[in-house]
């Protein structure tokens, strides 16, 4: 049993043997979608193609890069009514509706929980309270004037909490690197540290960050094991293996500046 709970589902997960229609669906679905990639690079492959630059006659930029969500989208469209006409699950309009509401049960929990974290992450979004926070501690770690391992610990910690309200990593270390890379080479250390550190940070708070995409999708998981569990329930369970990534990789990254401390000086010089 996991840590988690008993599975609640079927014991007898296997694969069903694909049905006759099945089979014949399959094939239909796959030739309708050669041919739809097909007439899609007819308009995109020829110098003169309808979905290429009208003037400069380029991919990049493009209509077709432009539209190229809902050119999946209608992909992914016509190849699934291919099948299912193929297969008999649609034989008139109003099996299109039905067919699609059915899967959208299971996800019902998902959708109502995914909703007011939407609203919360983005009113947060909105306030630019993230960047406040980011540029008010970074502020204060870089006039505390920490060197040596307190620098990357510290470095580490601020890192993990901006992740906590942040969700875009890239927004974070766009904040972070303008200062603690020209911090950490004056310290002596290799720009790419900085980025380690930075990383260390972020992969272990993910699982933990309310502003995340993936909690969730995690929670849904969880949740085909505990029915009744809770984000309380999903942090209870998250919060230490996370805690454990986050302290051995910081200590792992600590050992590699004590064991080969000219390595990633490298030759850089100090003032």
């Amino acid at each position: 049993m996991s840590a988690s709970g008993k599975w609640q589902g079927s014991s007898d997960e296997k694969l069903d043997a694909l049905s006759p229609e099945q089979r014949r669906g399959l094939r239909v679905a796959g030739v309708v979608s050669l041919l739809f990639i097909a007439v899609i690079a007819l308009m995109v492959v020829p110098d003169n193609g309808i979905l290429r630059d009208p003037v400069k006659h380029t991919v990049l930029p493009s209509p077709f890069i432009k539209g190229i969500v809902p050119l999946i989208i209608l992909f992914f469209f016509v190849v699934s009514l291919a099948y299912g006409i193929a297969t008999g699950k649609v034989r008139r309009q109003g099996d299109l509706p039905q067919l699609m509401i059915e899967p959208m049960k299971e996800m019902a929990g998902f959708i109502v929980m995914v909703f007011p974290l939407a609203q919360f992450v983005a009113m947060f979004n909105w306030s630019n309270m993230g960047k406040f926070m980011a540029v008010g501690l970074t502020d204060l770690l870089e006039t505390a004037g920490l060197s040596g391992v307190p620098a990357f610990v510290g470095l580490a910690l601020l890192s993990s909490l901006l992740c906590m309200f942040i969700a875009s990593g890239s927004a974070i270390w766009s904040i972070l690197a303008p200062i603690f890379v020209p911090m950490f080479m004056l310290l002596g250390f290799h720009p790419a540290f900085a980025q380690i550190l930075f990383r260390v940070a972020d992969s272990s708070v993910i699982p933990l960050a309310p502003v995340s995409p993936f909690v969730p999708l995690f929670l849904g998981f969880l949740q085909r094991y505990k029915p009744e569990a809770k984000l309380g329930t999903y942090y209870s369970l998250v919060l230490a293996v996370s805690a454990y990534l986050f302290r051995s990789m910081v200590a792992h990254a600590g050992g590699m500046v004590s064991c080969r401390p000219a390595y990633w000086a490298g030759s850089l010089p100090r003032d």
